[in-house]
């Protein structure tokens, strides 16, 4: 976690920066901040206060004459203390909900099922592992990826594609980044697994009878929508914790 501390007024204006760039995928300008999020800040002034952000790593200018992007360190700040908690809609529990009571009595079917809706709803890359006797990985959504124009370069699509074949080295990355108390984010540089070292991975577990039996994961772009992510991917892990316990 970031211990820098940043006054009230750079936070929002990262803030302001992360869900800008979230939406867009553009860099993000002073004069849209001012105008989108911030009309008690000059562009003026939002300019000198992004140097500084940008100074101190938390923004970068990917080109001249470019307005900013977060790096992995302005995101790291944000998850750590800017993002506010969120719970998923209506919609999306019934979804939840829905799929699970459409599901038969079969154990392969319904964490296929659960990487599958995962991947649907928030378009990324989702993945659900089993530690039982029969080691299990079920994965969907790769193609979303492509959907990001971060992995629109083919070289950076072939690692990801790679990684997912490697069942091995995703039992190691879940393992490593599970802790059955929280929600684990890893970002960009902060994953030591090459494949995925310009991706976001999400992780939590769940449970049979209170017991981790596996790990579900999210990957996708670093600007990844960490709240609603957050909040859905802790949602499934729940309800897939209540239905397994619940006779499988």
């Amino acid at each position: 976690m970031i211990k820098h501390e940043l006054n009230e007024r750079k936070q929002k204006i990262l803030n302001a920066i992360v869900h800008d760039y979230q939406h867009s995928a553009e860099p993000v300008g002073s004069r849209n901040l001012s105008r989108r999020y911030l009309p008690d800040l000059s562009p003026a002034t939002i300019r000198n206060e992004m140097a500084d952000l940008e100074e101190e790593g938390f923004i970068t200018q990917p080109h001249t004459s470019a307005g900013r992007i977060p790096t992995d360190r302005g995101y790291r700040f944000y998850v750590d203390r800017l993002m506010k908690a969120m719970q998923p809609s209506q919609r999306e529990e019934e979804i939840v909900k829905n799929t699970y009571s459409k599901i038969n009595q079969n154990l392969d079917e319904v964490l296929h099922q659960t990487a599958k809706l995962l991947s649907h709803t928030l378009d990324y890359t989702a993945i659900v592992v089993n530690h039982g006797s029969h080691r299990r990985v079920f994965s969907a959504g790769t193609s979303s990826l492509l959907h990001q124009p971060e992995f629109r370069n083919l070289a950076q699509m072939e690692k990801i594609l790679e990684l997912l074949e490697e069942e091995e080295m995703l039992f190691e990355i879940m393992q490593e980044y599970t802790n059955p108390e929280e929600i684990i984010i890893k970002i960009g540089s902060e994953n030591k697994y090459k494949p995925v070292k310009d991706c976001s991975v999400m992780v939590t577990s769940y449970e049979v009878n209170n017991e981790p039996v596996g790990e579900i994961s999210l990957i996708g772009p670093t600007r990844m929508y960490y709240s609603k992510a957050a909040s859905l991917i802790d949602y499934v892990a729940k309800e897939l914790s209540r239905v397994l316990s619940g006779g499988f």
